[in-house]
């Protein structure tokens, strides 16, 4: 299973994650966003932002709970950012709850941040020039797939994670190690390189949740007042500040993947010397990564927290004889780009033809149009994305059906003056199509007293049979008012031909019935006349003829 997936039911085209994407890694087909696992560097940004919990991380938590179920030995290292994501006062209360969970034990992975700092730290004072800090998964990946030029600038250093991994594995042979940290990222960097040293991954927040699910809290009578340099390692320029510096040195930490990609590209054009640069893919690094706790504390008070555990000076004594070699080889990421007849064509499809159509709200997620149009083109977005081309589609759509309504419509507001009419509106009030009447006042052409009176009786007029006196026309009216937005609605009806053809056949009836009547009364003069010779034909007769009356009526 993926480490990041989304959730189709949720998904409700509000592209807030394509907006916050920094490699644009989701793809969006028939109005449902997706992952496109081989370009994303698992930054977890969507997952920060999206308003629908669209985006859903891989929980391992089962996973582990299995491995304690079975009996087996199960150490967790934690990520020093911990003392930011819970409530415990320390290290050791923290431990203590976890324990209640089943682990054998619980160490800190700062002690994992102590050897890689200090393997830096060497690799400076072995002459490298430019090292870029290697603890980030997210920025590996980043630099493996859209950065590969500044690989050789990349410390080739196992992360904190890993090396303290492989410390305990030394110690602890025969047991499962389990990660736990704020990142996401992390469950991808076991897959891919820790195999033999870590088992699996959870995050603060899935850890959170076990804890409220086992009713567990922090006993904090037993305070832990033990502070450690590498500790520093989790907030902004923590890593640089664990380190002993060199006063030749320039020291500079970047965190935010654009803040990154703009450093990177600036390392690729060259010329960059006697830097070590310490990269984070979260803004306010660690302490704010995506798999802290929902309910996280403000950058301000994490840093504090983070601080409060640390010491400038003394850090864990580690000794060891750990290969901390990592090769990152590249893993270019190269869309294929389409030709400018290709890209205008998407353009002009979505009413995009100067310079001046081209708003690049950004509404759809992506900067510009025509980054917009090149992923349309990649089969990445839909046209349909673009806001201002679906508003004026929409608008188009409806303006036709405006327009080509055989039902004259006409939009009035509260003050009877005149917003929207259409062309069939215009035609049964006998006004020339030409003639500008909107902004009128509506009394001028129609009985407005029948819009007052649904105003204030609020009854809606439907489909009543009504009498248009200055055109002379037949109409079935239906007058419908917005109380919310004060606006009358007027539907109109042409059913003239109609009410004259039925006048017409109701004068053809009675014209019937009264020739009826005339023969019926001739024939009886004419029966009585002859009756004696008819007998019992008269009567018959008078049935017969009263009949067909009865039939014409």
């Amino acid at each position: 299973m993926e480490v990041l997936q989304f959730t189709k039911a949720n998904c409700r085209d509000c592209y807030k994650c394509i907006r916050e994407c920094p490699v644009k890694s989701i793809r969006v087909k028939d109005h449902q966003a997706s992952i496109i696992s081989s370009d994303c560097i698992l930054c977890g940004r969507c997952v920060q932002v999206c308003p629908q919990n669209a985006k859903e991380v891989r929980n391992d938590v089962p996973l582990v709970q299995k491995l304690i179920d079975s009996g087996e030995k199960v150490i967790a290292t934690l990520a020093p950012s911990f003392i930011a994501a819970f409530d415990a006062k320390g290290f050791r209360p923290m431990a203590e709850a976890m324990k209640k969970l089943g682990f054998f034990e619980v160490f800190e992975t700062a002690v994992g941040a102590n050897i890689v700092k200090t393997r830096y730290e060497e690799l400076i004072d072995g002459g490298a020039e430019l090292v870029i800090s290697s603890c980030c998964h997210s920025i590996t990946r980043l630099i493996q797939k859209y950065h590969p030029e500044c690989l050789p600038y990349y410390a080739k250093v196992i992360s904190p994670m890993e090396a303290h991994a492989r410390l305990l594995k030394e110690q602890y042979p025969d047991a499962h190690i389990i990660f736990v940290g704020p990142c996401i990222s992390k469950k991808d960097e076991v897959e891919q390189y820790c195999t033999g040293s870590i088992d699996l991954t959870i995050t603060f927040d899935e850890l959170e949740n076990w804890f409220e699910k086992e009713g567990i809290s922090f006993d904090n009578r037993d305070t832990d007042d033990s502070r450690f340099r590498s500790r520093f390692f989790p907030e902004p320029g923590g890593v640089i500040k664990s380190m002993n510096r060199r006063p030749d040195f320039h020291y500079i930490a970047i965190d935010g993947v654009e803040k990154c990609r703009a450093a990177l590209e600036e390392i690729e054009a060259g010329g960059l010397r006697g830097y070590f640069i310490e990269m984070n893919a979260c803004e306010g690094a660690c302490i704010n990564g995506p798999g802290m706790p929902k309910k996280r504390r403000g950058s301000i008070v994490s840093r504090v927290l983070v601080e409060s555990a640390a010491d400038t000076k003394k850090d864990f004594d580690v000794s060891h004889d750990l290969d901390l070699s990592k090769e990152m080889p590249a893993e270019i990421r190269r869309d294929t780009v389409p030709g400018e007849a290709e890209i205008q064509k998407i353009l002009i499809r979505t009413g995009k033809r100067t310079p001046e159509d081209m708003l690049n709200c950004g509404a759809c997620g992506y900067s510009t149009c025509r980054e917009k149009a090149i992923a349309v083109w990649q089969g990445k977005a839909e046209l349909e994305m673009c806001l201002h081309y679906a508003k004026e589609r929409a608008q188009s759509l409806s303006d036709q059906i405006f327009e080509l309504s055989p039902t004259g419509i006409v939009a009035v507001d509260s003050d009877f003056v005149i917003r929207q009419i259409n062309r069939e509106a215009l035609h049964m009030l006998r006004i020339p199509e030409d003639e500008n009447i909107v902004g009128k006042d509506f009394g001028d052409y129609y009985d407005v007293l029948e819009l007052l009176d649904v105003m204030e009786n609020g009854r809606n007029i439907v489909n009543e049979r009504g009498h248009l006196d200055k055109s002379d026309l037949y109409v079935d009216r239906t007058i419908m008012y917005d109380e919310q937005h004060s606006n009358f609605l007027v539907f109109l009806k042409n059913i003239d031909e109609i009410v004259r053809a039925e006048a017409t056949a109701d004068e053809l009836r009675k014209e019937t019935i009264r020739i009826t009547d005339q023969v019926v009364d001739k024939q009886m003069r004419t029966v009585q006349e002859i009756a004696s010779l008819l007998g019992e034909t008269t009567a018959e007769t008078k049935v017969a003829l009263n009949m067909l009356k009865k039939s014409m009526l």
